[in-house]
């Protein structure tokens, strides 16, 4: 009977060991299954950050662009344009600083064609002639567009404040200027900007002054000088 007991044991020993090894097997891969919705303890309690350094450096470099201007909400007798050029000066990625000259030129429109035509009268307005201003920008948005498989157009969305003086018809006021803008870079040296700048001053008139806000909506193409810094 001992001798029974002894085989019995050889064979269901070895088969009771083996399933509580495949259990615990299975209750180790279990603890390893992560849901779809869900990140491992070790995962969670990390930081983790995906880096996309810039393709090319504006730290300490120089940029000379020159630009060409509409003003969307000018005086409706009179039509305005504005050219001119700026420098600016990049701190790095995020600051510059620069100043800006500007030159306007300015018609009568229909309705202003009109008015001297039929009753031999101008406009009553105080039209800029020319500004000066130095301003500081800060970019806000970095980013890429993807224009084929094979090009990439790098940018940065920005806003700047400046302040100067404009020279109208009649006299030298002081301007502030509200402008945002994208910056293009195309390759490592050169950009193109499109924006809307706001002007604001005062303008004198025969029945007094008033406080006048140009938007212009402005195209400006630029080269940037060295290679940059990496800090």
């Amino acid at each position: 009977m001992k001798t029974s007991y002894k085989i019995i044991s050889l064979f269901v020993l070895p088969v009771l060991s083996l399933q509580a090894s495949e259990t615990k097997l299975s209750e180790k891969l279990d603890s390893l299954n992560i849901p779809s919705d869900k990140v491992t303890p070790l995962v969670s309690k990390e930081n983790l950050f995906a880096v996309n350094d810039r393709y090319s450096s504006l730290t300490k470099r120089h940029e000379v662009s020159f630009f060409g201007a509409n003003n969307f909400n000018s005086d409706s007798h009179i039509e305005t344009t504005q050219s001119g050029a700026a420098y600016r000066f990049h701190i790095n990625s995020r600051w510059s600083i620069g100043a800006k000259y500007s030159e306007y030129s300015n018609k009568l429109s229909g309705a202003g064609k009109k008015l001297f035509d039929n009753e031999q009268l101008l406009p009553d307005t105080d039209y800029a002639l020319k500004s000066t201003e130095g301003f500081i920008s800060f970019n806000t948005i970095y980013g890429k567009l993807r224009l084929t498989r094979d090009t990439i157009v790098y940018f940065d969305q920005y806003v700047a404040l400046g302040y100067g003086d404009v020279a109208l018809a009649n006299g030298e006021q002081k301007m502030t200027t509200l402008d945002l803008g994208l910056a293009f870079w195309l390759g490592r040296k050169a950009s193109a900007r499109v924006g809307l700048k706001n002007e604001f001053y005062t303008q004198q008139k025969i029945n007094g002054s008033s406080d006048v806000q140009n938007a212009m909506g402005y195209m400006e193409f630029g080269y940037l000088f060295g290679e940059g810094a990496r800090i």
